[in-house]
């Protein structure tokens, strides 16, 4: 088994000199190391009857290279004892958090970042590369209780446990550590988002994203589709900020709900229309909805960016034909991300007779894989017939 040490009983290293040559130290620390911290910030500095002592980090290199800068200056001494930490002291990340609490060769597999929504955290252990053993898994639970105890808003600790999957986009959760509670509220760009963590999907990577395109050049009135909704992100965060009428849609039921509640959740300018429907089923010349919606839409965003070019059809369908702005998501493969997605999007469209009139942006948004980027087009499109 893993086990972890206490704080106070960890035994680090100490630089001791006089009071009269604190400050000298200092100065040559700053001088000689630069951008290499030294002094370990987690621990206390102590006094003892005249003398100063620095606790230093766990690197013998650095402190060999301190000792030979020190050795003609002034009297000094390397000490080991028992460090306090300083009470309100964060942690940079995870493996700072567990170093020296776990075994070295553990060190390596702790992942670098996490999901955080609402009060959950999402981590994946992708370097564990699905070995299942008592050790390891005791490493995971120490991972877990680490990061609640770095962070007051967090009280429970999800894995991943599979890719999204699905027509619902869904992924397998297990509980690591916490409390065993799927639903909370997220807050993202001054707005509030209530959700269900294993009934929905959203991921707050997108963060950034999200406010980009509620902050772009967005007409008053205008009528955007938001063709998979999910609970809201991209829909409420522009209505906070445009008077304008969205249709939002999205086939999860549960999704569809927490939209609703979403809607209500939220001081809003524009106004959203919920639709808990199969988009597919708006191009059916029976479908009631289909035939109102037809070309009126002045932007349609499109973030399914596994099958986004499957429903090119209903981006044209509901886009004014005299020409609009779509929002088209893609996974693609590297390299040349960017053109491969836009080369795939206008053949699509040229099959249905529409045409790409201006790239207003394209971007690589976020890395998704070794072997491809997630990319956005925002694209003006018009109809050729």
């Amino acid at each position: 088994m893993i086990m972890m040490s206490r704080r106070e009983e960890e035994s680090i290293k100490y630089i001791k000199i006089e009071n009269s040559n604190g400050q000298e130290l200092i100065k040559l620390i700053h001088k000689k190391f630069k951008n290499q911290s030294i002094i370990d910030n987690k621990y206390k500095i102590l006094k003892e009857k005249g003398y100063i002592l620095f606790p230093l980090i766990k690197n013998d290199d650095l402190i060999n290279l301190l000792i030979e800068l020190l050795e003609d200056k002034f009297f000094f001494k390397i000490i080991s004892m028992k460090g306090t930490y300083h009470k309100n002291y964060k942690y940079k990340n995870i493996k700072e958090a567990l170093e020296n609490k776990i075994p070295s060769k553990f060190i390596d597999l702790i992942p670098n970042s996490y999901d955080i929504i609402g009060e959950i955290a999402i981590i994946e252990f992708d370097k564990f590369q699905g070995s299942e053993n008592q050790e390891l898994n005791s490493l995971k639970l120490q991972i877990a209780k680490a990061i609640t105890e770095g962070s007051k808003s967090i009280s429970s600790v999800f894995e991943k446990k599979s890719e999204i999957k699905g027509t619902y986009r869904l992924r397998e959760l297990n509980l690591l550590y916490g409390e065993n509670k799927t639903e909370t509220i997220h807050k993202e760009n001054m707005c509030i988002f209530k959700l269900d963590i294993k009934q929905t999907f959203f991921t707050p990577r997108l963060v950034y994203e999200r406010n980009r395109i509620a902050n772009s050049n967005i007409k008053g009135n205008e009528v955007i589709m938001d063709l998979f909704a999910g609970v809201g992100p991209f829909s409420i965060q522009i209505a906070k900020k445009h008077p304008v009428t969205i249709h939002s849609f999205d086939i999860n039921r549960i999704a569809y709900n927490y939209l609703q509640e979403n809607i209500g959740l939220n001081k809003l300018m524009g106004i959203i229309i919920p639709h808990h429907i199969n988009i597919s089923a708006l191009i059916d010349p029976l479908n009631n909805l289909g035939s109102i919606l037809k070309h009126k839409a002045d932007r349609v965003i499109m973030n399914l960016p596994e099958k986004s070019l499957d429903y090119t059809d209903i981006a044209c369908f509901l886009m004014k034909k005299s020409g609009g702005i779509l929002h088209n998501y893609q996974f693609c493969e590297k390299p040349n991300s960017i053109e491969k997605a836009q080369d795939k999007l206008k053949f699509s469209l040229k099959e249905l007779n529409w045409q790409i009139e201006e790239v207003l942006k394209s971007k690589i948004v976020k890395s998704y894989s070794p072997k491809s980027e997630l990319v956005v087009h925002d694209l003006k499109i018009k109809s050729i017939t």
